[in-house]
């Protein structure tokens, strides 16, 4: 198994099928917020944070000020944070709302890239903020 680490809280990539992707983010021990690559708590200011994992499955916010060429969209993980992706899949397709999951990366590129999903047939769905976001 072939694992790459960018930084303390973001993807890391297994090259076996059955592990597929996997992100990481940071959850406050103080409040609980769960937020991704940041020095202190979005919630309460703590630098306490444990590492957690994510799974992967999120919904695209609003986008703004992002340029075509870079086509980074910001993604509501399912967990609670925001972390801007790359999103595969047909480009018309992609607007806030649209279900997505963590797909597999190139070692090159240390940005999480998620794939267009269609939700489960049980209703599972990622959890959409309950605030509004600045995205």
């Amino acid at each position: 198994m072939l694992q790459t680490s960018h930084s303390a809280a973001t993807l890391v990539q297994d090259r076996e099928p059955e592990a597929g992707p996997r992100l990481y983010f940071q959850r406050c021990r103080w409040c609980g917020t769960a937020s991704y690559q940041r020095l202190l708590c979005t919630g309460c200011g703590s630098t306490d944070f444990e590492m957690e994992r994510s799974e992967g499955e999120g919904a695209v916010c609003m986008h703004r000020h992002v340029s075509a060429v870079e086509d980074r969209w910001p993604v509501f993980m399912s967990e609670g944070f925001v972390v801007r992706c790359r999103v595969v899949g047909a480009r018309e397709a992609v607007r806030p709302g649209v279900k997505v999951r963590l797909s597999w990366t190139g070692e090159s590129d240390p940005e999480p890239v998620v794939e267009l999903w269609d939700a489960p047939a049980d209703g599972r769905q990622p959890a959409m903020p309950r605030h509004n976001h600045p995205y």
